[in-house]
């Protein structure tokens, strides 16, 4: 089978041992640090690839694992802002021209910028190989640095993402905005309902355990409370319980947390100063 498969047919009869890539910016860090892959093959020039952002009846956003970033970030227009937030400091816009949820997906590294949104909005993976296609949750996907649940010759096709809330967003703390890897990472979404209580909570961290994780101890501070200061210092003090940093060259795990804190409190600021929804009469 030749290495550049045009179909994703052609790409599911592969031989399992060969890596599949679709922007390729990983792998000659990779092979810096001393990774080496084995064969490859090039899938960034299917002719049935899917479409990089569709539109489906029941309010999903199907989004391409294959597709580079920066177009699919283009043809997002206004939704999903917590990932688009987080597609405008991946990198470089060199790299993001190339770079796939797809390949940060595999890649698996608990600081992949791309992945914290995917996760905050519950999204699901649609995978696809020699067995045929079978769906994930995302925050089942990745088991440990570099680790993943596909199967031999398994790869993403694209990414659904449920119908979101209102409010969503995006906070990396890293050496500089772009061209850095994260120290921490925060995505959040959340509606305002009467009162201005907090519904629909969903936080995710980065950078701040094995994997990107949910923040279920903030996420219940929240839910349903407005964002007072009493609130919003409950929600910060549970998010200890929910995170287990290391240190690490890049930072030190009382620093990740210090940082995790500051992310989420400036996060919820918007909810502090906002005027409270009025109840219907």
């Amino acid at each position: 089978m030749s290495p550049h498969p045009r179909t994703a047919a052609e790409v599911d009869r592969l031989d399992p041992a060969r890596a599949l890539l679709a922007g390729g910016t990983d792998l000659l860090v990779r092979r810096r640090a001393g990774h080496r892959s084995g064969p490859l093959a090039d899938v960034s020039r299917l002719r049935d690839a899917p479409a990089p952002v569709r539109r489906l009846p029941d309010g999903r956003v199907r989004l391409s694992a294959l597709a580079p970033l920066s177009v699919i970030d283009r043809e997002l227009g206004g939704e999903l802002p917590g990932l688009r937030a987080a597609i405008a400091c991946f990198a470089s816009g060199q790299i993001r021209n190339r770079a796939t949820l797809g390949g940060n997906l595999a890649n698996a590294s608990p600081a992949a910028d791309g992945v914290p949104p995917l996760v905050a909005a519950e999204a699901v993976l649609r995978l696809r190989g020699p067995a045929g296609r079978r769906e994930i949750p995302v925050t089942e996907f990745a088991t440990g640095p570099g680790r993943t649940r596909l199967a031999p010759g398994e790869w993403i096709e694209t990414i659904d993402v449920p119908p979101q809330p209102a409010r969503a967003g995006f906070r990396k703390i890293a050496g500089r905005r772009a061209l850095a890897i994260s120290v921490v990472s925060l995505a959040w979404t959340w509606d305002r309902g009467p009162g201005g209580a907090l519904t629909g909570v969903r936080l995710a961290a980065g950078a701040v355990a094995p994997v990107v994780v949910r923040c279920p101890g903030a996420e219940a501070a929240l839910e349903g409370r407005a964002a007072t200061p009493d609130v919003v210092a409950a929600a910060v003090a549970a998010l200890g319980h929910d995170i287990s940093p290391i240190s690490d060259l890049r930072a030190s795990a009382g620093y990740r947390r210090a940082a995790l804190a500051g992310a989420l409190t400036e996060a919820l600021t918007p909810a502090l100063t906002e005027a409270p929804a009025r109840r219907n009469t």
